[in-house]
Formats: structure tokens, sequence, C-alpha cells
């Protein structure tokens, strides 16, 4: 095992180049026209409006990927492309080509490490991950405040901190296993405070909220984005606003899909506090990363149910065709259900019978599954391990369904519909109410 893991890290740019090429050139005015994860699935170049221009950075950029151009090299395409095409951009020709080939490649490099970091392998055996600052010529004080960081690999802090965390940061994550740290006396560290600080975008006057010592628009991890499909979906623009971004970073990011790291027995972690920012993030900017992989399944799945496309179906409907997380259930509504986590999934399985059954519902009747599972207005008990969730949202009442698994591993969202208050009475006649109160629902509109 230790050489087919050796063999992994020592594969590099193949996961890089494949990170890289698997994105759609998107034409751009502005630098924060993409934003987070949606870089992810996009490349783009700030002011770089046509396809033609984009494509030639594209192909100087994987040739930088894979190591075939220098920094120095870079800026010699550079200058052609421009020269090519008459383009007009911001700072110098040596400034502004330096930052398009770091902060590709660094990004790129950064997807294929955590890809090959995360294989059931590496994790096995390495379960534990050191934040390292490397030396440069202007450090950031946070980042080499961070350096010597350990936490377990499946740590959500490394959902916004892996790095890079902001423009030409050198800073990367060292594996550790359980006997290296032995031999080196290392202990788990005290997971960082977000510290969550408001920056207003001087272009648009919109506040974001970023985590400190992290520059707008790198508190998220490539790779996990990458590899979980927290992307939004391919459109004419990619920007934030667009897809239902978030404005601010998620105050306790989701973990990472990744296998459970058993912690060695000499080895014992420090417990970790709280991950809770100083300034208050709306809740519902959580939602955002949810909805996006909500779309995507239900795009994948509406294309593959009108084209009678068999083949993709049985992938769509396969055990790992699931989102993860669509919404957290409130605490009392996981102990109802005895349930082992508080996190509702939903499979392809499901979606495709929402498809089937529910063709009139739209991307923003979707867009509310991740409120309706975390803040339900009404909870109403159907049986000992499903319940039936409504929530208002506007003139529209939702009604959705999540059964927990026998074992309480698991909990699924199996429905999603529109309803009225005068549809949810006449159903339910003898209801157990767990949360909430019917009456409490505005009445139906034409009512």
């Amino acid at each position: 095992m230790a050489d087919d893991v050796a063999s992994i890290l020592r594969m590099p740019p193949g996961k890089a180049l494949e990170f890289f090429r698997q994105k759609q050139n998107v034409p751009t005015a502005h630098w924060d026209d993409l934003w987070h994860e949606a870089h992810s699935r996009g490349f783009m170049v700030a002011g770089a409006a046509s396809d033609a221009l984009l494509g030639d950075f594209r192909k100087a950029v994987d040739q930088a990927i894979k190591g075939d151009l220098t920094v120095k090299d870079f800026r010699k395409e550079f200058d052609t492309i421009v020269a090519k095409h008459g383009w007009s951009y911001n700072g110098g020709p040596a400034w502004r080509s330096n930052l398009i080939y770091t902060v590709n490649t660094s990004m790129a490099h950064a997807a294929g490490r955590y890809a090959r970091q995360t294989t059931p392998e590496a994790m096995e055996m390495f379960p534990y991950w050191e934040y390292v600052h490397n030396t440069c010529a202007h450090p950031r004080p946070q980042h080499v405040a961070w350096g010597g960081t350990i936490l377990p690999a499946n740590d959500p802090w490394f959902a916004t901190h892996y790095p890079p965390n902001g423009w030409l940061c050198h800073c990367s994550v060292r594996m550790l296993s359980a006997s290296m740290m032995r031999r080196r006396g290392l202990t788990v560290s005290e997971r960082p405070l977000l510290n969550a600080r408001p920056w207003r975008n001087p272009r648009t006057g919109e506040v974001i909220y970023v985590p400190e010592g992290i520059d707008p628009g790198f508190a998220y991890n490539p790779g996990q984005a990458w590899q979980q499909g927290l992307t939004p979906p391919i459109g004419s623009r990619f920007k934030a606003a667009d897809a239902g971004a978030p404005s601010a970073p998620p105050a306790a990011p989701v973990s990472p899909a990744m296998p459970a790291v058993p912690a060695p027995p000499t080895v014992e972690p420090a417990a970790l506090p709280a991950m809770t920012p100083q300034i208050p993030v709306p809740e519902e900017h959580r939602d955002a990363a949810r909805q996006s992989s909500v779309l995507r399944l239900h795009a994948d799945v509406r294309a593959a149910v009108q084209t009678d496309n068999k083949a993709a179906m049985e992938a769509l409907r396969a055990k790992d065709r699931v989102i993860p997380d669509v919404g957290q259930m409130p605490q009392d509504l996981q102990q109802v259900l005895d349930a082992r986590t508080n996190k509702v999934r939903m499979s392809g399985d499901s979606m495709e019978k929402q498809i089937r059954n529910h063709a009139d519902l739209t991307e923003d009747d979707y867009r509310q599954i991740p409120a309706l599972v975390s803040r339900p207005d009404v909870v109403v008990r159907q049986s000992a391990r499903r319940v039936m969730l409504l929530r208002q949202a506007g003139r529209l009442l939702y009604r959705g369904a999540v059964k927990t698994t026998g074992n309480g591993a698991e909990n699924y969202l199996l429905s999603l519909h529109r309803t009225t208050k005068a549809k949810v009475l006449r159903t339910l006649r003898h209801p157990e109410i767990l949360s909430g109160t019917l009456d409490a629902l505005p009445d139906d509109p034409e009512q």
C-alpha cells in the first residue's frame, strides 16, 4: 500500500491538468465575475471577452501547468497573444502575465494535490494535515501564524483555508502519518478561528464577509469543489449572483466527503473549539453551495430523462451519485428520528422521480430545498423514521419528506412539491405535529 500511495504522490501534473482541462472558457469583464467554487469549472482571464483570446491564453496556461513553460516563457507567450488580439488590459505586462501564470498554475496544482491527498490509501496512511508557510519575500502575518497548524485531514477548516489563500500565496499542506506524529512529538492543534471580516467591493459596493488572512475570492477549496461538484451549473455567465452563490463564506464549512479517519491511540487530538466567526454570517448564505449541487443534479437527470439516455440514468441512479448535504435538519428533529447525523442527502434516483412526477417544478423551486430541510415552519411525523416538512416561501408553500435509514446513519430527502394549506389540512386528518403549527401557515392566496 505504501508503494501505491508513493506512486500517487509522484503523479503531478496529471491531476492538475485533469482539473484544468475540464473547465469551460468564460468571457469576463472584471476579476470578480467568477466567484469561489465557480472557478473550479470556469476558466477566465479578467477582461478577456472573446473565445479566441481565451483559447490562446488557455493553451499557454495548459503548457505552464504541464511544466513546459516557465514564468519567463509565459511572459513571451503573453506578449505574443496580446499583440495578436490587440488586447487592452490593466497593469503592466510583467505584473499581469505573472499574475495569470501564478494563480492558474497554483490553483490547478492545489486541486491536483487535494485529489491525491484524499484517496482512500492516502487518507488511511496520512490522517493528519499540516499547514506549511513557505518562505517568501513578503510573508502574510496570518499565514505565518497558521504555519505548523496540524488538524485531522477531514477537518472542515480546510474547506476555506486549503492554500493558496490569496494572490501569489506560496503556502501548502503537508501530510502526516501517525508514526510521523509520534516520532516528532507532534499533537493536533486547536482549529484557528474563522474571524470573518467585512470587505467592500470597490467596484460594486457589495459587502462580502471574508475570513481573516484570506484575500477576497480565495475562501474556498478548489480541489474539494471539483471533487464534490460544489459549483454552479454551466450557463452563459458564471457570475456568482446568477448562480445564487454566497456573498459570504460559510460560518461552519461543510466537511469534505472523505473516509473516516481513525485516531491513532498514541496521538490524542486536542479538543477543537467551535469555528464561529466574530461577525455573524446570514444563515441563508450557507445554502448557496447546496443549491448549486441540487441544480447540477437536476440538470443532469433532466437531460438524461428528456433524451431517454438509459446508460446515463443508470449512472445517475448509482449509489455514489448522491448529494451528501442538501441541508441540515434541526437538532430536535435529529433526536426525534434517532439519526446519527443532521445532514440530509438526496440521491439521483429521488431526483429522477421528482422530474417524472413533478415536471412543473422550476429551478427556483429546487433552490428552496436547503431552507426547507434546515428551517421548516412545520414538521409532521409520518412514521417512526419519516417526517413531512412544510415551509412557506413568499406566496408558495412547499412540502417535502425526509426519511432516516434503519440504523440512523443517513437521512434522505425523498420528495419536494408545491402544496397549499387546504391540501395539507385535507391530507392530515390526525397529524402528529412535532414542531410549528398548521394554523400559523398563511391561508392560500386564492382564499
